[in-house]
């Protein structure tokens, strides 16, 4: 089986600041245009991290009930600005009863990010330890 889905998000000014208070990332690179283009970037990179876990609401649309994510890996191939706007992608695969999701994102047509995210099943994860 395989279905895809797909979402849209902004790199707003508002989330990097949002973000660099919750994770108390306050590398000037990601804050301050002087700092960004002395780095060699024309405007404020957004923290990885926070591209991360953007990607990741793709995966709180398409995972059901009794399904939790067991890994979640990602690329980063380029750069993400502030006011960028993402396209994010998702294939979602099973095989052998495992699913997982291949996530592609773009900036434009060019590719960011990518990644994988797996699924397990955890009421066949309980009920393996409730029968042995």
């Amino acid at each position: 089986m395989c279905v895809r889905y797909n979402c849209t998000f902004t790199i707003t000014e508002e989330k990097i600041n949002e973000y660099a208070l919750l994770s108390g990332d306050f590398n000037p690179i990601h804050l301050n245009q002087k700092e960004a283009e002395s780095a060699g970037f024309p405007t404020p990179i957004a923290h990885g991290m926070l591209t991360m876990g953007l990607a990741l609401d793709i995966a709180s649309v398409i995972t059901e009930k009794g399904i939790m994510i067991s890994t979640y890996e990602m690329q980063f191939l380029k750069p993400v600005f502030r006011n960028d706007t993402l396209h994010i992608f998702a294939v979602k695969k099973q095989n052998n009863g495992a699913s997982s999701l291949i996530v592609q994102g773009l900036k434009g047509k060019e590719l960011v990010l990518r990644g994988k995210i797996c699924e397990e099943d955890t009421s066949v994860r309980y009920r393996k330890k409730t029968n042995q």
